[in-house]
């Protein structure tokens, strides 16, 4: 054993050391931190330098501060793009402030500032699910934000070419009205206007104004005016800029079914926005706050950028490119020798599914998946209807359902749980079955190869396929179709056989739509014979397995 000294002595010296060595070391530290203050001053790069990192990526911290424009060399501001107002609680409040320069309007090469995500309003990316509340405003500037907005000004927008000399906007479509603004495009939501300022600025300006949603024809869709203004008109000054594409369009119309939900707004939008991959920005006139929080989902998958309520918004918000209105080729159908980027109904299915976290394409569906389940049973939704078209004998229906040997899971969309619950109950099905009517809609939630079990009421054959039929095939799902005999409704106990409703359908068809709508659709409920189904029913089995 060595002496116990020895540890007195090397304690002693440890003291010793840490008494003498500390105070030299925090000399040196001091020392070294001003050597590098000064040389990093005078190395400090000058404007040719700083110039040089508009080529180079720009980061900016989550805090999202706005990029505000800064007066060039010559005096004259640096253009700017508004932005517009969003659908988050949080109010914004980028202004120009008077003591600054009006922004010049940016040449072809000018770029918005960019922020996280693109925008320079300081309106950064969702989370996933639940409510998006409304935003109004910009947050105030600060010196990053400037910085950002100096690299970024450099890098192109490239989405569209202006083309000199090209239209606009394009109302020919029996469907939709669109119009598309490629360059200095300008939003002022307050008065519910977009104007463009054309690179070569003739002496005669345009104005179109248009309902922006994909059913022009409906007279109480909001309606949005585009204005190009010729060398007279001055162009209305940018309070915030944008380095990405804009969407301009109307909620309300036939909204709040299911099915115009997605025929009229969700699968336009699709078509519409989903080419720019989650980089643009959404701004809605007419906005319904309920229809942002029910597909708050599928809006998030749309645009990783705050959505703006235009009719609210106090900004003028400036964007390369701004679309205002929704493409739409037919009720809830896409035609792919009509998207430029060849969308099919199938890709929208699969594009919902991925946003609601649903299995893979490639997965099938649940029966099959579990084949080697001897207990396992084909599993079909049944679709209950509240007020027209139900099922008179549902306890027999289910009943049926049962001796077929599916396993039954009765629900009611309008009522059943929150929309993200619902539509993994429907992934967990094997097909859907429902009388025509909103409900089915929800097939879109299906996997591939699923079954629709489309029961027809008397009257309305004409229409059914198109409703759901060919929407079901275009997705990639199997439909059966199983029209019911005059027996089968309620019409026939109401009117005889001998009335019009029962023995001529084609004459009530002739006489328009408000008749169709009034007899089959709202008077009309279903007696379902199961034995008549039947061959139906083990058409849809036989699809299952």
């Amino acid at each position: 054993m060595g002496s116990p000294k020895a540890p007195k002595s090397a304690v002693k010296q440890g003291t010793w050391r840490r008494r003498v060595c500390s105070p030299l070391a925090a000399t040196f530290v001091a020392a070294a931190v001003l050597v590098v203050v000064v040389f990093s001053r005078q190395l400090a790069p000058g404007p040719d330098v700083a110039a040089s990192s508009q080529f180079t990526s720009v980061n900016v911290d989550t805090t999202l501060r706005p990029a505000r424009d800064e007066p060039d060399s010559t005096g004259q501001e640096i253009g700017g793009s508004p932005n517009k107002e969003d659908l988050a609680t949080a109010t914004s409040d980028l202004e120009t402030d008077a003591g600054n320069p009006e922004p010049r309007r940016p040449s072809q090469g000018d770029t918005p500032a960019v922020g996280e995500g693109g925008t320079a309003t300081g309106q950064g990316e969702r989370s996933g699910g639940g409510s998006e509340p409304l935003e109004k405003g910009s947050p105030q500037q600060d010196q990053e934000g400037e910085e950002a907005t100096a690299k970024s000004d450099s890098v192109p927008y490239t989405k569209c070419t202006p083309v000199t000399g090209t239209a606009v906007c394009d109302l020919s479509n029996q469907r939709f009205d669109i119009c598309e603004l490629c360059g200095d495009a300008r939003t002022i939501g307050q008065s519910s206007t977009v104007m463009f300022v054309p690179q070569s600025r003739t002496s005669n300006g345009e104005e179109w104004s248009i309902r922006a949603q994909s059913r022009k024809n409906l007279p109480w869709i909001k309606k949005v005016t585009v204005k190009s203004l010729n060398a007279s008109q001055p162009e209305p000054r940018c309070t915030s800029r944008h380095a990405i594409p804009a969407i301009v369009f109307a909620l309300g119309g036939l909204t709040s079914n299911v099915w115009h939900d997605f025929s009229d707004v969700l699968v336009p939008l699709f078509l519409t926005a989903r080419q720019f991959d989650r980089d643009v920005q959404l701004l809605i006139t007419n906005n319904q706050p309920w229809f942002i929080k029910k597909y708050s989902t599928i809006f998030h998958k749309l645009t990783k950028h705050d959505i703006i309520d235009f009719d609210a918004d106090d900004q003028i918000r400036c964007y390369p490119h701004i679309i205002v209105g929704l493409r739409s080729h037919r009720d809830l159908g896409i035609d792919p020798s009509s998207s430029p980027q060849n969308y099919t109904m199938m890709d929208f299915r699969f594009f919902v599914r991925e946003a609601y976290g649903l299995p893979a394409p490639e997965v099938e569906i649940p029966y099959r998946a579990e084949k080697d389940d001897p207990d396992k049973k084909p599993r079909i939704m049944l679709i209950e209807r509240g007020k027209t078209r139900r099922f008179m004998n549902a306890p027999y229906v289910l009943q049926g359902l049962d001796w077929f040997g599916l396993e039954v899971v009765k629900a009611d969309p309008s009522i059943d749980s929150s929309l993200d619950e619902f539509v993994r109950l429907v992934d967990s099905c094997d097909a859907i079955m429902g009388v025509h009517g909103a409900g089915l809609t929800n097939m879109v939630f299906l996997r591939s190869g699923a079954v629709v079990v489309h029961i027809v009421p008397y009257g309305i054959e004409f229409m059914a396929d198109g409703f759901y039929g060919a929407p079901a095939r275009d997705m990639g799902l199997r439909h059966v179709q199983y029209s019911i005999s005059p027996e089968e409704s309620t019409l026939l106990q109401q009117y005889g056989w001998n009335h019009t409703v029962i023995k001529d359908p084609e004459a009530i068809r002739s006489s328009g739509w408000e008749k169709v709508g009034e007899f089959y659709m709202t008077k009309q409920d279903i007696m379902l014979n199961m034995t008549r189904f039947g061959p139906s029913l083990l058409k849809a089995i036989e699809f299952i397995m």
